[in-house]
């Protein structure tokens, strides 16, 4: 009995540091410096020599070492970006990873199904300002945000299927119980699927920002670089970035990309958005929500979308109608030039009277074929 308790508390001593380990490196905020020792970026996530990160600017870092809370990253230079020009001419060009893998051209057509699917990995994230904790048992304030961003693609036209599952507790194995939900929702077949969270920095002035406007919130995308899928997964995350920095400067804070896989090795179009930090209002964040929104559905579909097209048919109907009205007039004006050319023939011939009439009556019936005018009589009717 001795022995089993032993070995039992033995057990619980060595696995306990790891499972604490992994719980508190999530929880903890690690700040990035650059190689001359100025802060770049904070993030309540893991640092891992290797982990990648581009900044607002479009520079590549590459965190070189980690020590306790503190990270100093390599700048590498700067990282090539997709170019969107297509944004500019109206028309829909807009580029994105297929599900098979390869790159391929965002469809136009209007019958073309359009499906995005959500889902939160971390449920009990919450925003303090809004929700007055930084953590719900259940389903916290990121769930709200959750639910606008579905609203706002739906608002585009795009069906949306947003799973509200919980996956507690918020710990090293939230990712392995939400896949199993990511993997239910790729049975539909999304155009891409994305993982709702909000960062864990205390420092709500690293996302708060005025866009377009408004007082809103900055979005973090991140990216495994632990699946096979990375590639595409950062093409993707650098796709909404630029379509973002045209559309809404300032709204993509930057891309992260960091050891381990996030389920994106489920998808080429899988992806993971953090909207602001727990120390930020959830009202800035929903802001957000409908620029974010506009951001995926222009860099997944184009900017010539269902709703835009049904906003130009009336114009097009307009000018058709416009067509038809002068080609109408136009064969009003022919027949009246023609039947004064009767008119006046038949005077020259005839002098005028009754004969004119019958000349004219002739004219008419013989120049559209018996339907108008008088008829000709048939020579045994003579």
């Amino acid at each position: 009995m001795k022995r089993s308790v032993c070995l039992l508390a033995l057990a619980l001593l060595l696995g306990a540091p790891r499972s604490l380990a992994e719980e508190a490196a999530h929880d903890t905020v690690f700040t990035v410096t650059g190689e001359d020792g100025g802060a770049l970026f904070s993030i309540a996530h893991a640092l891992y020599a290797g982990d990648e990160y581009i900044s607002a600017d479009n520079v590549l870092y590459r965190i070189d070492t980690v020590q306790g809370t503190t990270a100093t990253a390599v700048r590498i230079g700067e990282e090539a970006m997709p170019d969107v020009s297509w944004l500019e001419t109206g028309e829909a060009q807009a580029v994105f990873a297929a599900q098979d893998g390869a790159v391929a051209a965002a469809s136009d057509s209007t019958d073309a199904r359009k499906l995005i699917a959500l889902y939160v990995t971390h449920s009990d994230e919450s925003y303090v300002p809004s929700d007055g904790t930084q953590s719900i048992e259940g389903q916290g304030g990121i769930y709200d945000v959750a639910r606008e961003f579905r609203d706002a693609l739906q608002a585009r036209g795009i069906d949306v299927i947003l799973d509200e599952s919980t996956h507690l507790p918020h710990d090293s194995g939230a990712y392995r119980r939400s896949r199993r939900t990511a993997e239910r929702l790729l049975q539909n077949r999304p155009d891409a699927i994305i993982d709702i969270h909000r960062d864990g920095i205390p420092d709500a002035g690293e996302y708060a920002a005025t866009i377009d406007g408004k007082a809103a919130s900055q979005v973090r995308l991140l990216v495994g670089r632990g699946n096979q899928n990375s590639d595409v997964n950062r093409t993707f995350a650098k796709e909404l970035k630029a379509v973002a920095d045209k559309q809404y400067p300032g709204l993509i804070k930057d891309i992260f990309i960091g050891k381990g896989n996030y389920n994106q090795d489920l998808s080429p179009n899988a992806m993971l958005l953090e909207f602001g930090t727990h120390t930020i209002s959830k009202e800035r964040v929903i802001e957000s929500t409908d620029m974010m929104a506009d951001v995926v559905s222009t860099a997944l579909y184009g900017t010539q979308t269902g709703s835009a097209k049904a906003e130009a048919a009336p114009d097009a109907k307009a000018a058709e109608s416009e067509k038809n009205k002068g080609s109408m007039s136009g064969i009003a004006i022919l027949a009246v030039i023609v039947i004064v050319g009767v008119i006046v023939f038949a005077l020259v011939q005839t002098g005028g009277g009754k004969a004119m009439g019958e000349k004219i009556g002739r004219n008419v019936s013989e120049m559209t074929g018996g339907l108008l005018g008088k008829k000709p009589k048939k020579e045994d009717e003579k």
